[in-house]
């Protein structure tokens, strides 16, 4: 029998125990670290949290105050109409502390050492004591370019309170522009609507921009593009159209006729807009080339305050002030913005012609450092040939035209470097009982221009007639576009010898004579008004009369205007031949001497226009600078808080 074995109990030795005491110590240190992490980890995300509140608000103020720099900026720039000096940005004491007019965002301020600035910089963002111009493409004009002024605003915000207190969190800066913008450097360029209903085939090279509504459309059941835009198209709308029902109109369309157009065309006003078709974008296409802009201004940055046609001043109607001298009696007063922009104001020489057809008297006067010989003066006079008699036959009436020989001004011109290129003529003798005929100038053997350039610039209605600007008076052949009849519109607007200069001519209206033109067929019917193929290489600005005008003197309103492609009018039988054109086109205003109703009928039979803007104009425009005004924000970036 075997013994059993004794029980003997289960004993921790002295080493068991401690390690077991270490490993409970060790759980209840990760459980605290656990636990303290946590703590710094929830700290930590509030800390963040609170920092980026502080960042978030700091970014809302710097905004802020940006926009409220533009406005105190805009504001100077439009009272100063131009650019700020460093002077006179400090008086107008942007850096006063405009925090407080965010009642929103109490807890952020600006520092002292670091407020609000704004100061003109470079083309580089280089702070420069004297504004500084370059000229550069526009980021919100596509194709345009202007003399661009920048000017940087600046400021850093610093909390006031919570974590960030007393640090600065954030910043920002922009930049502003003020941009003068050459009017001619587009094909066309309307203060109004621009229409353009079933043309003769046109080509448009260049630019073309309307502050208004922008309205051209081709014949859908004729064969062929009757219009081709070969550079960037643009519309601003600004004075939006509605429909019977109040709805706006779209600022462009190709489908809705001009006022009157259908009734002049013989076309139902439910037929027109399934007879009407697109313009061809030869460029790109329609959603490249065509796009909605801003307005440009071409009397300053705040036209509405200089225009005013129902107050007493005879010197702030209208655009037309751009080709008027100003009137000086009564003590009556030219507004700056005017007077800066007025052609009259701008020429070096001026005359004046007033008389009678037998007793003319020319006056001659010189300005803006103009210096003139007697000789000279003599000269000048010789080059009006005397008043002759025509008929218009869109006028209906006949005309007092006062002759100019062009050539015989260029062989003066040519030897006076004192001459800034602008040339004013105006005929101011009045109408009376038994001379009641609209007084107006006629342009003729221009072919040759002075070696600088010349503008040519009127109150009166200009007629142009034959070759302009293209090297020869004498023989229209001798021009390439003349002798092919430009039939793709690249066929040389000069003879091979001449280089076209720098030309415009500015006017009540302008009227295209060919090389055909003879005055004794003017009263005569169209078929005696034959044209032939004439070229003209100069900028326009003028007026023109607008679909549904309301004459002066009542009667029925007028149709359709003949559109931007007969803002250059014409009194001859075009058909079968060609006007080439070099140049830019700009209608401001509407005519005021020159308002007959356009037709075609009787008055003339559309060419086929080979339509073009001048290159040249990019390097040398003609003189007299015809500027429009931009006012833009430009690029903005975040500053950091150091």
């Amino acid at each position: 029998m075997k013994t059993p074995r004794p029980v003997i109990a289960f004993q921790r030795s002295t080493a068991q125990s401690g390690h077991s005491f270490i490993i409970a110590m060790m759980v209840l240190m990760v459980i605290s670290s656990l636990s303290a992490l946590a703590i710094v980890r929830t700290t930590g995300s509030a800390r963040l949290n609170s920092r980026a509140s502080d960042y978030a608000e700091g970014e809302r103020v710097a905004d802020a105050v940006i926009d409220y720099a533009y406005g105190v900026w805009k504001k100077g720039i439009q009272n100063n109409d131009g650019k700020l000096t460093v002077d006179q940005i400090t008086s107008l004491a942007v850096a006063t502390p405009v925090i407080t007019n965010y009642a929103e965002m109490p807890n952020t301020t600006q520092d002292p050492d670091r407020q609000l600035k704004i100061s003109p910089v470079d083309c580089y963002g280089n702070a420069v004591t004297t504004p500084v111009n370059y000229f550069q493409y526009l980021d919100d004009f596509p194709g345009w370019r202007g003399f661009v002024y920048n000017y940087s605003a600046s400021v850093k915000i610093k909390a006031t309170s919570g974590l960030s207190s007393g640090k600065y969190i954030t910043g920002a800066k922009r930049t502003f522009q003020y941009i003068e913008v050459p009017l001619f450097q587009s094909m066309f360029f309307f203060e109004h609507n621009l229409e353009i209903y079933r043309p003769a085939p046109m080509i448009v090279g260049g630019l073309v921009h309307t502050n208004q509504r922008l309205m051209p459309s081709g014949s859908a059941d004729s064969s062929g593009a009757e219009i081709t835009f070969q550079g960037n198209v643009s519309y601003a709308d600004s004075v939006p159209a509605l429909d019977t029902n109040g709805v706006k109109k779209p600022g462009y369309t190709y489908q809705e006729p001009p006022l009157g157009g259908d009734v002049w065309a013989g076309i139902s006003a439910s037929a027109a807009p399934g007879k009407m078709e697109e313009a061809t974008y030869s460029n790109g296409g329609v959603n490249v080339q065509l796009s909605k802009q801003g307005r440009f201004e071409p009397l300053g940055s705040k036209p509405a305050q200089v225009i005013n046609a129902t107050d007493s001043s005879p010197n702030n109607d209208s655009y037309r002030e751009m080709i008027e001298p100003p009137v000086t009696s009564g003590g009556a007063t030219d507004p700056a913005p005017i007077a800066k922009r007025r052609l009259f104001n701008k020429a070096g020489i001026r005359v004046n012609i007033a008389g009678t057809a037998g007793t003319p008297v020319v006056t001659v006067t010189e300005a803006n450092g103009t210096t003139l010989t007697a000789t000279q003066v003599t000269s000048i006079k010789a080059a009006f040939t005397g008043k002759s008699t025509i008929y218009d036959a869109r006028e209906g009436k006949n005309v007092d035209l006062a002759n100019i020989d062009v050539s015989a001004l260029t062989a003066v011109l040519n030897n006076v470097p004192s001459f800034n290129g602008v040339f004013y003529i105006n005929d101011t003798t009045p109408t009376v009982t038994g001379d009641t005929e609209p007084r107006a100038v006629r342009l003729a053997k221009g072919g040759v221009l002075p070696n600088s350039g010349l503008t040519v610039v009127s109150e009166n209605p200009v007629y142009i007639q034959g070759d302009y600007n293209t090297g020869t008076t004498t023989s229209p052949s001798a021009v390439p576009a003349n002798n092919t009849g430009n039939p793709n519109n690249t066929d040389s607007p000069t003879t091979s010898s001449y280089t076209r200069k720098p030309s415009a001519v500015a006017a009540d209206a302008v009227m295209f004579l060919s090389n055909n033109w003879d005055d004794s067929n003017a009263n005569k019917s169209l078929t005696y008004r034959q044209a032939t193929n004439t070229t003209y290489n100069t900028a326009i600005l003028a007026g023109f009369v607008p679909s549904g005008y309301q004459p002066s003197g009542g009667g029925a309103a007028y149709g359709y205007s003949g559109g931007a492609n007969n803002f250059p009018r014409f009194l001859e039988s075009w058909s079968g031949d060609t006007c080439t054109y070099y140049g830019s086109m700009v209608e401001l205003f509407e005519s005021k001497t020159f308002t007959g109703r356009w037709d075609t009928g009787s008055i003339y039979s559309a060419p086929s226009r080979r339509w073009n803007y001048d290159n040249l104009f990019s390097s040398k425009p003609p003189p007299g600078n015809v500027d429009a005004v931009v006012i833009s924000r430009g690029s903005w970036a975040r500053v950091g808080a150091n």
